[in-house]
């Protein structure tokens, strides 16, 4: 038995029916993206993965940590920094603010950083932290890692797309 052609009236409705989700889905893409989007795409959020000891409990190796950018950072914020004579990214508490610049400290270190940055040199505030994330990311960002998970993705959508493909079987009933 065939099924009946949609009508053109019959298509509008359906059209109607669905605006409101895709416009939902549209709103929360655009939300997302005005939160979560790079510095380097245009977005406020900068993205840093934590790979040692120095803030924890509160901060584990391999947690991502989305920082922002803005406002005045004071005494108890985790601040993102560039240590110009290790030449590496620090995420620490500050502890103090010294003649304008800012005094930090890792939250498990007994002793400050020799980093003093002034608050226009932090590169972001702590916003959120996802525990483990960041080495799963780590991983990927491995050539090799990235190889195998494209052709994972290459055999998955092979496999699944010829399955999907296949016509129905046309029974005829003999009477």
């Amino acid at each position: 038995m065939r099924r009946p052609l949609l009508t053109p009236p019959t298509v509008m409705k359906s059209i109607v029916a669905q605006a409101p989700t895709a416009v939902v889905a549209v709103v929360l893409l655009l939300g997302a993206w005005l939160l979560l989007a790079p510095a380097e795409l245009g977005g406020a959020t900068r993205y840093a993965v934590v790979d040692g000891a120095s803030m924890e409990p509160a901060l584990s190796r391999g947690d991502l940590v989305l920082v922002r950018a803005g406002g005045e950072p004071a005494v108890g914020d985790v601040v993102l920094y560039r240590d110009p004579e290790m030449n590496v990214r620090v995420l620490h508490r500050v502890s103090d603010v010294e003649n304008g610049r800012l005094v930090l400290k890792g939250d498990a270190n007994d002793f400050l950083d020799d980093a003093r940055p002034r608050p226009s040199e932090v590169i972001g505030s702590y916003w959120l932290s996802i525990p483990r994330v960041g080495s799963v990311l780590l991983w990927f960002a491995e050539p090799l890692h990235a190889a195998l998970l494209a052709f994972g993705l290459t055999l998955l959508a092979l496999a699944g797309g010829g399955a999907a493909c296949t016509a129905p079987s046309r029974e005829t009933s003999r009477g």
